[in-house]
């Protein structure tokens, strides 16, 4: 395939894969909360029965939920396009420095 369409399918292999691991890690969060606590996760923290340590606790567990997914979810990609093609996965675009301070800051 050529770059842009590589990355395209690349991209829609990704989205499929996220699905699902989104769901399973949804659902896991909330699992793991409720085997700690007994009540419900405080998914508004504008509530006013939420606690603050409540709010915290759930926002570190999606947190690492939400980090776990984003791994599962490139790896398994990745794992599927080189399945799949017997290539490594296209690389994204690299994005187009604007001006001469944009490109000095990166390449510090």
């Amino acid at each position: 395939m050529a770059g842009g369409a590589s990355r395209l399918a690349f991209k829609l292999l990704s989205t499929v894969v996220a699905f699902p691991i989104g769901k399973a890690i949804s659902k896991a969060t909330g699992r793991a909360w409720t085997a700690v606590r007994p009540e419900n996760p405080p998914h508004n923290p504008k509530e006013v029965q939420t606690s603050w340590s409540d709010a915290l606790i759930f926002a570190l567990v999606t947190g690492l939920g939400a980090s776990i997914a984003q791994l599962v979810t490139t790896k398994g990609a990745d794992t599927l396009w080189r399945a799949m093609t017997g290539r490594p996965s296209p690389r994204p675009k690299e994005p187009k420095a604007k001006t001469k301070a944009a490109k000095e800051t990166a390449t510090l």
